[in-house]
């Protein structure tokens, strides 16, 4: 195959938009039971993981609190935003449990603390998990990431009957361990995944995110009313410690390295990619970043994007239970419609996005914005939609679902600007 042939998704605008295709059709090794293939279904579910550990106290906290509490807060009044459904008062007793399993009587402060502790550990290590992971290779920090996640969730009762600050200081420390875990997926496809393939590879792989997202909240209100809510962190972190498992055994960082991979595979991964899948060397351009103008456009889209979205899965079941007064159940459930949508809508955008740029209908930078932009806008659209829909549960839910399902587009699409801007030199 002569190099005129191949040619990286990093290298410069004009060589990226020659006539010259990325690879010969006939040299593409097909995707299915493909070593490719294999890492992304196995971030898919380390993310749903993730997620899952991420979430899960977002709904136990409804059955950790004291809801019965009848101690007044002190110069301050309460009263319900919408009404109660029929059949519902202010009498009624609080979630029903197994016997023996403890309450809190954490006001509403307490609990927004304990639900944000989480992001001050996850803030410190984006940036040095992602250079780290570029220098060292991905696999070990993604695979501890989660694995020192999972552990830490198990201790999760304990530090509740600790008190709140033993467990804001353990959800702190949860943070710090998943916040290497993006950008180690994304060290990880620099090197894996070839360029008329990364969208769909990294939106597979990503959509577990919302995939366990999905799956915690309505499991969690679950587990919850037959379990107990200890329960959910026993099994969530039990699950964490056996996806690590597979992870060490099955994944290697590079496909130089790994040990199942075809050589028909590999040469066509290696080839494809071209230099830009070797890790980087330690120096670290700080002035050329700080400089950036589209680097810095996208650090503020992606930062607008997530306080959305952390926001609503932070927030979205108190808010149900508070404001909109849907029971633990049914309260997981419709939290977690949005994600359902959102799962599907991202990774159907990747192979929409593959095909945009493999028949050559836009750029790769066109493809980029247009599949960010649409899914800033009509996010935002519905966000302020729900504001307007007041206590209705069916347009509430309806324009959250819709709020997170079209955000599917840009979620992938800024991860890929982000990497291409840093990989690919900066300007």
């Amino acid at each position: 195959m002569s190099a005129s042939d191949v040619y990286s998704i990093n290298s410069t605008p004009s060589d990226s938009e020659d006539s010259h295709p990325l690879i010969k059709p006939d040299a593409v090794p097909p995707q299915c039971c493909s070593a490719r293939l294999n890492l992304a279904v196995l971030m898919f579910f380390g993310f749903s993981v993730v997620y899952g550990l991420r979430v899960n106290l977002s709904v136990a906290m409804v059955a950790m609190v004291n809801t019965t509490d009848s101690t007044p807060t002190q110069n301050k009044s309460i009263f319900k935003a919408c009404p109660l459904p029929s059949g519902k008062d202010n009498t009624s007793g609080g979630l029903i449990q197994p016997e023996g399993i403890p309450h809190y009587s954490w006001d509403t402060e307490t609990q927004g603390w304990l639900l944000g502790a989480f992001f001050f550990g996850y803030l410190c290590t984006q940036i040095p998990g992602g250079y780290l992971a570029g220098h060292y290779g991905g696999s070990l920090f993604l695979g501890l990431g989660v694995l020192g996640t999972a552990v830490l969730t198990l201790l999760t009762p304990l530090a509740a009957q600790l008190g709140s600050y033993w467990l804001f200081a353990l959800r702190a420390l949860e943070g710090f361990g998943e916040g290497v875990t993006f950008p180690a997926m994304m060290a990880m496809w620099a090197r894996w995944a070839p360029p008329l393939e990364r969208s769909r590879l990294m939106s597979l792989s990503g959509s577990g995110a919302n995939f366990g997202a999905f799956l915690a909240l309505p499991l969690t209100g679950l587990i919850c009313q037959t379990l107990g809510w200890p329960a959910v962190f026993y099994l969530c972190g039990g699950t964490g410690c056996l996806w690590a498992v597979f992870w060490f055994i099955f994944v290697s960082d590079d496909p130089r390295t790994h040990r199942r991979i075809s050589e028909e595979e590999r040469d066509y991964i290696i080839n494809s990619i071209g230099p830009q899948g070797k890790g980087h060397g330690w120096s670290v351009p700080v002035l050329p970043m700080m400089m950036s103008v589209p680097l810095w456009a996208i650090i503020v889209t992606q930062m607008c994007s997530n306080w959305a979205y952390y926001t609503l899965l932070t927030s979205l079941p108190t808010y149900m239970d508070n404001i909109l007064h849907f029971d633990l159940q049914s309260n997981g459930l419709v939290s977690a419609l949005p994600y359902l949508g959102g799962m599907i809508f991202s990774t159907l955008s990747g192979f929409a996005a593959d095909k945009l740029i493999e028949r050559r209908v836009f750029s790769v930078t066109v493809v980029r914005k247009l599949f960010t932009l649409t899914g800033m806008l009509l996010p935002a659209a519905f966000l302020v939609a729900v504001a307007y829909a007041g206590c209705s549960h069916i347009l509430t839910v309806t324009f959250l679902t819709l709020s997170t399902t079209t955000g599917g587009t840009s979620a992938l699409e800024l991860f890929k600007k982000r990497e291409t801007r840093l990989r690919g030199g900066l300007s």
